[in-house]
């Protein structure tokens, strides 16, 4: 049965979900990592016939068809998936010239709001179910967890009074070095983690000469795990000028984490946040 439940997501806020059994005979198009994230989470797994690069998680995403990039898609390999629904993240809607070229194709296209807020994945499962109904059991547990995994948060934060310094460095070989300034996933992140982003000076992604990176002098470097090993791991992020110098390299504390794992705002961002507490205020 199909029905509409008001919920509180949003402080005093109501918003209505539309809570019902999946739809099993859509087709979705899931262009985010972190909305394949979502729809799997929600039970709309099975019904994802394309992805974007980003979906790596979980690892039955890996199976299907890989449409590349949201700046990069064809509008020719869509219309072949035969989707009834594309979802992308609003914030990337600027980006998606070829969804732009669909618009009256009568495929909906559905742009989800995202934010840096540990109740991401909850604003956006309200969205979500503006277009597909919701069991009611996997909004809940969904919504359980997320707060089970920011009050846990909560308790580790308060035993510790210290703010580290941390530093996000993004790496795609030696050729492509940032370091991500405020307004940030990164820096986000490493605020609710309890520590401080070591760049203040200036916003997003910025390549930093190595007196900047000496005088930043982070406690912790931040990295993916994919920008690590593209450098060859420590030894080859030695090589870096600059990096030998500070205090989180003499000290080793070198911090690695799978980049979607960390940055995505889903699902596990509590874990993700709770983790990187540990690894920080170690």
């Amino acid at each position: 049965m199909l029905y509409l439940i008001p919920l509180l997501v949003l402080g005093t806020e109501q918003r209505e979900f539309q809570i019902g059994p999946i739809q099993e005979d859509l087709r979705i198009i899931s262009l985010s990592g972190f909305l394949t994230e979502m729809l799997f989470e929600l039970g709309y797994g099975e019904q994802i016939v394309a992805r974007d690069v980003t979906s790596t998680y979980p690892a039955a995403a890996h199976a299907l068809p890989n449409l590349g990039h949201v700046t990069q898609l064809n509008a020719e390999a869509i219309l072949q998936a035969q989707p009834d629904y594309v979802f992308v993240e609003k914030s990337q809607w600027a980006q998606a010239e070829a969804l732009r070229q669909l618009e009256g194709s009568g495929i909906k296209i559905v742009q989800v709001p995202t934010s840096r807020h540990l109740k991401n994945a909850i604003y956006a499962a309200t969205h979500i179910s503006k277009h597909l109904q919701l069991p009611e059991d996997k909004f809940l547990q969904l919504k359980e967890q997320i707060e089970t995994d920011s009050l846990a948060l909560q308790e580790v934060l308060a035993q510790y009074s210290a703010r580290p310094s941390v530093l996000f460095i993004y790496a795609r070989g030696t050729n492509r070095i940032l370091v991500g300034g405020s307004n940030t996933d990164a820096a986000a992140m490493i605020e609710k983690a309890g520590g401080r982003n070591a760049i203040q000076s200036f916003d997003n992604f910025r390549a930093l000469s190595p007196e900047a990176l000496i005088e930043a002098s982070p406690e912790v470097i931040l990295m993916f795990e994919s920008g690590l090993a593209s450098l060859d791991g420590k030894e080859g992020l030695a090589l870096v000028p600059g990096i030998s110098h500070t205090p989180a390299f003499q000290n080793n504390r070198i911090i690695a984490m799978d980049g979607h794992y960390l940055m995505a705002f889903g699902p596990r961002v509590g874990k993700a946040a709770l983790d990187l507490s540990h690894h920080i205020h170690q």
